[in-house]
């Protein structure tokens, strides 16, 4: 009996001794269990999310940009973008392989492609990285064929922007780049929705209306599985087209323009005297702006960096020349206004004006009989060195700034004025001479500011815009190239005022003189090249001085002589004469304007015309 006690007693000390692990065990598990459910709970979820969400960014297509008759200038097609996440990528070397030899890229390019993104984007592990963009419907479809040997690879649709008419537009549209880190910031500072790898407008109308042009980004967020194929979709948000701009552009003319600039180096601008509506500009030699719209290789970089002839630089806007004799029919108009000048006032010309021991040139001996309107159809030199010694440099200076001369003219671009004073140009005077130089104007410097010389210096817009004002009795429309605001179904949203900056002080009489002078110009002066039949063509030819270089070559023109509605401004650099040089550019566009040629007829030509 004794010994049955101690039996079954043992047997229940074991009981308890493995009742007590069990009991301990579970009461780790159960201590394990609330540590991870409940102590680390979010974050394990949150790892879990990462691991099986993904969310893609569907980038919004920018806003249409369009002519003024419609014609599509810069819009946004579809792309295919292959996308990839390393770290499921690196994983598996036959994958690699495969999608090397479908996208004919090395390995090393890849890596470069993704370590460069993972830096510069900040992505998180496990994010997708844009491999190759724009590829075609052939490696999309290989993609698709090869999908379940490539985990982690998928193909996006995207958004590229596209220009049909490429360097004819460059410098008015402008192009984009991805936004820069100081950008970045500043755009998220203000509370934008920016992230790092999205393309903005660097230049141009690109970048003037980059709040307006951009879209809402949309996306969706999808479930995967461990080889980062999708799953299901979780949800879904549509991205928003950014809002379109309608220009004053006509596109017909901007590609004559364009064409008819060929290979030379300068510029030109037309545009309606009624309202600164721009009509044509370009500046040559020109670029394809769609090369910047996809990450730019060093080939596309460098043929555009290294051209000795600066496609990037809007010479129409941005670079100042001295005007030569397109100068004069601002001096006329001032003549006029200081009772300097009248129709009768004559001088004799023998090629060279006499001022002390300074010797000013003619282009060539007009001989006696100078008048008014002989002046400028043969654009005498010492007709108008007498003029603006009678005028003085202030005088000058005064009118000449009335027209917008030194001047930005406030053309919606960005940072026409490289200066905080808004300058564009010169302009001078006998204050500046004294805030620049300590020293007093000289006489001897007068004569050469009246034939556009000497210190003075305008851009083509500016001449485009002054020109514009001798057509309509003197005021000075600011020049504007966006027309009208249109959301993304074509909606009105605003419409651009006409703005009058300034008014010349001159009257209607006195005008109609100058322009008359102009029209004698065209019918038998140096601006022959511009003489269309039916249509009154009033021009001025001009060569502006280049020391130790071919003088730049400029015309000006406006058309009809009555109630004109274009003028043009035009300047080839070292074309050495505007009436055989720039004479032609403009022709073509009024050609073209009023319906004698087609844009597609155009070609870049020169007159056998004598004239400064």
């Amino acid at each position: 009996m004794h010994v049955q006690f101690e039996d079954r007693k043992l047997q229940r000390s074991r009981i308890n001794i493995a009742a007590y692990i069990v009991v301990g065990v579970f009461l780790i598990l159960l201590a394990r269990l609330w540590y991870l459910q409940i102590a680390l709970g979010s974050d394990l979820l949150r790892a879990a999310d990462m691991n099986a969400v993904r969310l893609l960014r569907t980038r919004a297509p920018r806003g249409t940009i369009l002519d003024r008759n419609n014609k599509i200038m810069a819009t946004s097609r579809p792309q295919f973008v292959v996308m990839a996440m390393p770290d499921i990528l690196e994983k598996d070397p036959e994958a690699q392989r495969t999608l090397c030899h479908i996208l004919q890229m090395t390995p090393g390019e890849i890596d470069a492609i993704v370590k460069d993104r993972m830096k510069r984007l900040q992505a998180r592990p496990g994010s997708p990285v844009r491999i190759k963009v724009d590829v075609s419907l052939e490696t999309v479809a290989r993609i698709g064929e090869n999908r379940m040997s490539l985990p982690g690879v998928s193909v996006e649709l995207d958004q590229l922007r596209s220009y049909p008419d490429g360097p004819a537009v460059a410098h008015i549209m402008g192009h984009l780049g991805e936004i820069s880190q100081t950008d970045l910031e500043k755009a998220q500072a203000e509370g934008e929705s920016y992230v790092a790898g999205d393309y903005v407008g660097k230049s141009g109308l690109e970048k003037q209306y980059e709040a307006q042009l951009r879209g809402t980004d949309g996306g969706k967020e999808i479930m995967v599985d461990v080889t980062g194929r999708m799953v299901r979709i979780l949800g879904e948000k549509p991205s928003m087209p950014g809002n379109a701009l309608k220009l004053s552009i006509d596109r017909d003319l901007q590609v004559a323009a364009y064409k008819a600039m060929g290979s030379q180096t300068g510029a030109v601008v037309a545009l309606d005297p009624r309202t600164g509506a721009v009509l044509a500009m370009v500046s040559a030699p020109s670029y394809d702006p769609n090369v910047f719209v996809k990450k730019l290789n060093r080939a596309d970089w460098d043929k555009i960096n290294l051209n000795k002839g600066r496609p990037q630089q809007n010479r129409a806007v941005y670079n100042c020349y001295p005007p030569g004799s397109t100068f004069k029919p601002i001096m006329s108009t001032a003549g006029l206004i200081y009772n300097q000048c009248n129709p009768r006032t004559t001088v004799s010309c023998p090629g060279v004006f006499h001022l002390g021991r300074g010797r000013f040139k003619c282009w060539k001996t007009h001989g006696g009989g100078v008048n008014f309107n002989r002046a400028m159809a043969e654009s005498c030199d010492v007709w108008y060195y007498n003029l603006a010694l009678r005028l003085g440099i202030d005088r000058m200076a005064k009118v000449a700034r009335q027209f917008g001369i030194g001047l930005a003219t406030g053309i919606d671009l960005p940072r026409e004025s490289r200066n905080d004073d808004g300058r564009v140009g010169l302009m001078p005077d006998s204050e500046w001479k004294m805030a620049k130089y300590r020293q007093k104007w000289g006489i001897g410097e007068t004569p050469s500011c009246g034939i556009g010389q000497g210190y003075v210096l305008t851009s083509p817009l500016q001449m485009a815009v002054a020109t514009a004002g001798v057509a309509h009795d003197g005021k000075i429309m600011q020049p504007r190239l966006v027309d009208a605001t249109l959301d993304p179904d074509g909606n009105l949203i605003k419409r651009t005022t006409p703005v009058a900056r300034r008014q010349v002080e001159a009257s209607h009489e006195q005008f109609d003189l100058v322009r008359k002078a102009m029209r004698q110009t065209v019918t038998s002066g140096t601006g022959r090249s511009c003489d269309i039949a039916d249509i009154a063509v009033c021009g001025k030819t001009g060569s502006a001085e280049n020391p130790g270089k071919p003088a730049h070559a400029w015309f000006v023109a406006f058309a009809p002589l009555d109630s004109p509605t274009i003028a043009v401004a035009c300047i080839i650099e070292h074309g050495r004469h505007g009436a055989s040089a720039a004479g032609p550019v403009c022709r073509a566009i009024l050609d073209v304007y009023y319906g004698k040629k087609k844009a597609e007829e155009v070609g870049s030509s020169t007159a056998n015309v004598r004239g400064d």
